[in-house]
């Protein structure tokens, strides 16, 4: 008979690089869900809980927390392990909230984050829309009408509950930046120079070439 829906896990060898597993632990790692972040840079909520925050010990506690709702990523509850998460989530675990974010060797970590109503974003493109209003669309999937001054490549912190822009950040030289993309990820340092579709970054006084499309400045 045959087999109906994808499987909800898959072997460790084909889990993203991101994703510090310890060796010989497990031979299934659970699959996210297809969603706002590529699968080469995403991984599950639960993964997430018990792996790289280390709320819990095992997969039977991080479900606990999840099902009974004290998980909220992006200031909602979530109660889907599978739910795929990656850089710039905002995860809040009962009183406590961290920002999903990529360490210098390009595994994910979570780092403790005060404003959990703000969210920073890149904007990857902009499209025209009526009245003259622009359409931001960001890293993380979201599609935002904005009506000011903006251009593709910038960051924003956006107000989640509020729903609107409360800062730009240029993408310009100077500016301080993170690699979310490609294989310097997770470094990050200073815009020295933009050249074309490339930025020339100095990080710990090296300098490293990445695509601005793989930078977020911060």
């Amino acid at each position: 008979m045959a087999r109906h829906g994808e499987s909800k896990h898959f072997k460790r060898s084909v889990v993203t690089g991101a994703v510090s597993i310890p060796r010989k632990r497990y031979k299934y790692y659970v699959r996210n869900l297809p969603g706002k972040h590529e699968n080469q840079y995403a991984i599950a909520l639960l993964g997430v809980i018990r792996d790289v925050g280390k709320f819990a010990l095992n997969a039977k506690e991080a479900r606990y927390l999840i099902n009974n709702g004290f998980v909220k990523v992006d200031g909602k509850t979530v109660r889907e392990e599978r739910y795929n998460l990656g850089f710039g989530d905002i995860l809040t675990v009962k009183e406590d909230s961290f920002i999903l974010w990529f360490g210098p060797s390009g595994k994910f970590i979570l780092k403790p984050y005060d404003t959990p109503e703000v969210k920073l974003m890149k904007v990857v493109s902009i499209y025209s829309g009526k009245k003259g209003k622009k359409i931001l669309f960001t890293n993380d999937g979201r599609n935002i009408i904005y009506d000011g001054s903006i251009k593709a490549g910038d960051s924003i912190k956006y107000n989640l509950k509020e729903k609107k822009v409360v800062e730009i950040i240029p993408f310009e030289q100077g500016r301080e930046a993170v690699i979310y993309r490609g294989k310097n990820l997770g470094k990050s340092g200073k815009i020295e120079e933009i050249v074309g579709d490339n930025s020339l970054l100095s990080i710990n006084g090296e300098k490293l070439t990445a695509l601005s499309d793989a930078c977020m400045v911060l």
